[in-house]
């Protein structure tokens, strides 16, 4: 199944963050969080000029404005030359003591949220902006917790890291309640498997031959619960087993009437071709003229042979036989049964022949960029691989269809969810938790 861009927002943010905090050179590979910010609203700064890291002569040449130096309350002042000093980051030993790890502050829809919880996402998003802040400054430019992030709103950047923190907290119960809602829970497997990957991360971050003793120690240095980090671990498992309770491992739940009617709303097309080609698939340059005009003659002499074949279902069986004997594109293994496509992803002389021909008609030799043609219109099948996941993983309409009404739901839920916090965390001001960078 398919990571949604809100849950991926979530499991590669909070295990990106666990990673670069507990491994000894501060990297890791498990996923990298998403930009806090956009660069070209930040103290009203040109993207240019905001998004160059590089290094090089234009790094900071267009900066834009930026925040006064020596500004109160959390202000960060401009620094050249490659300095940090004067950085305002947070103190979280100060922000963790104001309560017991157990202690409850608060709840998304009656779940109770401990402040081992809520630390968590505020330690993660405070850390985040804390990146942001450092690396402006190494460029020449300036961030401070009390500057406001557009210049259409009063939210400051210390305003938005309180935010997010509550909408993680959100997220993270949603993702939960729905999964016991609706029976799904780490299966033996699941326990097996993140067993084994905590056995790779204990070596990668403490070193071949250290203990899980080691390693609770390390996360405990860095702000980290050995509790909150199981639980946002086996996080896209439980996104998984859900999406298998409500839709099955596949989606095949999803009825043909939906399927079929996902690829008709987006407008999808189905066929399959044989492919002459024409050009060296290695250098893209045309053949030469007469293996051009054999290529033709060949691609004339199938389409002779598929039309002079009445039956639908016999026409289909010898056009997949000559297909396997003629066909030249490098595709065909991929999508053996042909392509289910949108406008725009074929070359148009291919998308404008499907368009004209009625499902199963033949066309006659249709000449592009790549050879010759003689495609197929297939009818519409919710059960042709469309596309591949990541991890190579098939996505037919029905796996989609069922991930877009399972990302559809979740979405909903958490718009929906209501994070009530205790007045004393609701009240709390980042800016009066702030220390000088060392």
């Amino acid at each position: 199944m398919k990571k949604f861009v809100w849950i991926l927002l979530i499991v590669c943010l909070a295990l990106g963050c666990i990673v670069f905090f507990v491994s000894k050179n501060g990297s890791g590979d498990i996923g990298e969080p998403v930009s806090l910010y956009d660069p070209a609203i930040v103290n009203g700064q040109s993207a240019a000029g905001a998004s160059d890291s590089s290094g090089g002569a234009d790094a900071t040449a267009q900066q834009g404005s930026s925040a006064a130096s020596g500004q109160e309350d959390g202000s960060s002042s401009a620094l050249a030359g490659g300095e940090t000093t004067g950085v305002s980051l947070l103190d979280y030993d100060r922000l963790l003591a104001l309560h017991a790890p157990e202690d409850i502050v608060g709840s998304v829809d009656g779940r109770p949220v401990t402040w081992d919880e809520y630390f968590y996402w505020l330690h993660n998003w405070g850390t985040e902006a804390e990146s942001y802040i450092q690396m402006l400054a190494l460029y020449g430019q300036s961030l401070g917790w009390t500057d406001k992030l557009s210049s259409d709103s009063d939210e400051t950047l210390a305003d938005y890291v309180m935010e997010l923190a509550n909408d993680y907290t959100r997220q993270f119960n949603v993702i939960e309640a729905v999964a016991a809602e609706n029976g799904a829970f780490l299966t033996p497997e699941d326990e097996e498997a993140l067993a084994a990957q905590l056995q790779e991360t204990i070596a990668s971050a403490c070193g071949e031959g250290a203990t899980e003793e080691d390693f609770n120690a390390l996360l405990q240095e860095n702000y980290i619960s050995r509790a909150m980090y199981d639980r946002v671990s086996s996080t896209d498992r439980l996104v998984n087993n859900t999406f298998a309770a409500l839709y099955g491992e596949r989606g095949e739940r999803i009825s043909d009437a939906d399927a079929l009617g996902y690829l008709e709303d987006n407008g999808y097309l189905c066929a399959s071709h044989i492919l002459f080609m024409t050009i060296d698939p290695a250098t893209y340059e045309e053949l030469d003229a007469d293996t051009v005009a054999q290529k033709q003659q060949q691609a004339e002499a199938v389409y002779a042979e598929l039309l002079a074949i009445e039956d639908p279902e016999a026409r289909l069986q010898r056009f997949a036989e000559l297909k396997e004997q003629y066909c030249e594109d490098s595709g065909k293994t991929a999508y053996p049964d042909g392509y289910l496509f949108t406008s725009g992803s074929m070359v148009e002389e291919f998308e404008k022949t499907v368009l004209a021909l009625a499902a199963n008609e033949i066309s006659e030799p249709v000449k592009s960029f790549y050879g010759y043609h003689v495609i197929l219109r297939l009818p519409l099948d919710a059960d042709m691989t469309m596309s591949y996941a990541d991890d190579g993983t098939p996505m037919t309409a029905r796996s989609t269809c069922a991930e877009e009404q399972f990302s559809a739901m979740m979405t909903a839920r958490v718009e929906e969810s209501e994070l009530t916090l205790n007045d004393d965390v609701a009240a709390i001001r980042l800016t009066d938790y702030l220390r000088d960078a060392e």
